[in-house]
């Protein structure tokens, strides 16, 4: 057996059905290295109080084995319920934001008067916003921790579906919530791109429908940014944000779509086709994007309120995809899907209002 299965059965007590769910959620542990994973083990174990071995052949420290017994259990649980955290930087993300969460709940407890918000551990939904959680979303639930803001209240059910933690909601005088949605796509740099544009136009999460395991590319670290839930058909998601008053855009050149976005030469005014949020109560958009060369399916697009499109100001001309070779095409009727995603993305947060992020140099920061 791999030497980090053996780790996970032999110290932390997995069993082989645990251990399969692990390997299932999250493929990539059977090739982490090994000073790497024992990092990310000491990690998990630390933050939730537990005092589990990081040397691989010491005994576990505890007073008491009946506690000791019920740590590990409670270790395996949520490492299975949440693989993908093996995922995040130990040094580089989760010792910072636990570090910084343990000062602020210190200096609530002195500025109080009491020992107890000091002596607090972390649970594990704490955890999870801590590995998950974007730079500006993190800093907003620290404040939210800090100043007892109540946690949004769990669906058992909708928890069950997800990669990853639900997200603190938005404040009420926040904008517009943006998510997109994954499905029936081939190239792994595509999704890639689509994940890295989500995150930098700061999206609440990307919705993988279908298969779990895809493969992607090109998305520089956003998979790590941006939270991501599996659902396994285009119903559930459909049903997942009805729920939360999200409205689902198709992005599809067709007869009944309105432009991503016009502009008045006369009045200098741009309109978005956005405005039925507001008239309609909803409280966010989603967009879905066609498959590279079929474009939107009947069941992506039984699930949509509205189609948008890209005007294009040249197009495609001759044959199919297929004469290609012969030269009878010319030009490109459709833009790619990511740079779509793209355009799209960056449109929906121009009208929502989103803040610009601060930038240094040539590059935007967190």
């Amino acid at each position: 057996m791999e030497r980090n299965l053996v780790y996970l059965e032999e110290h932390v007590g997995m069993t082989m059905e645990q251990l399969r769910s692990i390997v299932v959620g999250y493929p990539l542990v059977l090739k982490m290295n090994e000073v790497n994973f024992m990092s990310t083990m000491e990690f998990f174990a630390n933050a939730l109080r537990y005092d589990v071995d990081g040397g691989g052949g010491g005994d576990v420290v505890d007073s008491d084995m009946q506690e000791d017994y019920n740590n590990k259990r409670r270790l395996a649980a949520f490492l299975c319920e949440s693989p993908q955290l093996l995922e995040y930087n130990v040094a580089k993300r989760l010792k910072p934001r636990l570090e910084r969460l343990r000062i602020a709940k210190e200096k609530e407890a002195k500025e109080v008067g009491s020992a107890a918000a000091e002596a607090e551990g972390v649970d594990e939904e704490m955890l999870r916003s801590i590995a998950t959680l974007t730079e500006s979303r993190f800093e907003t639930w620290l404040l939210q921790i800090i100043n007892g803001t109540p946690k949004s209240d769990g669906d058992n059910n909708e928890a069950a579906t997800q990669l990853v933690p639900p997200q603190p909601q938005r404040q009420p005088n926040n904008n517009p919530s943006a998510y997109v949605i994954l499905s029936n796509l081939q190239s792994g740099g595509n999704i890639g791109n689509i994940v890295r544009s989500a995150s930098i136009f700061e999206c609440e999460e990307c919705i993988v429908v279908g298969q779990k395991r895809y493969r992607m590319t090109g998305d520089h670290g956003s998979r790590l940014d941006l939270p991501q839930r599996h659902m396994w058909s285009h119903a559930d998601v459909r049903e997942y944000l009805d729920e939360k008053r999200v409205r689902i855009y198709g992005i599809e050149i067709m007869e009944n779509a309105s432009p991503i976005m016009q502009y008045d030469r006369e009045t200098g005014v741009v309109k978005f086709p956005f405005e039925a949020e507001c008239e309609g109560g909803w409280s966010g958009s989603a967009f879905i994007f066609g498959n590279e060369g079929q474009g939107l399916s009947t069941k992506q697009r039984e699930i949509c309120d509205e189609f948008l499109f890209i005007p294009q100001n040249r197009g495609g001309s001759g044959g199919s995809e297929d004469n290609f070779a012969g030269r009878d095409k010319v030009g490109s009727a459709s833009m790619n899907v990511a740079c779509a995603a793209a355009v799209v993305l960056q449109a929906y947060s121009m009208w929502a209002g989103y803040s610009e992020a601060r930038f240094e140099g040539e590059k935007f920061l967190s």
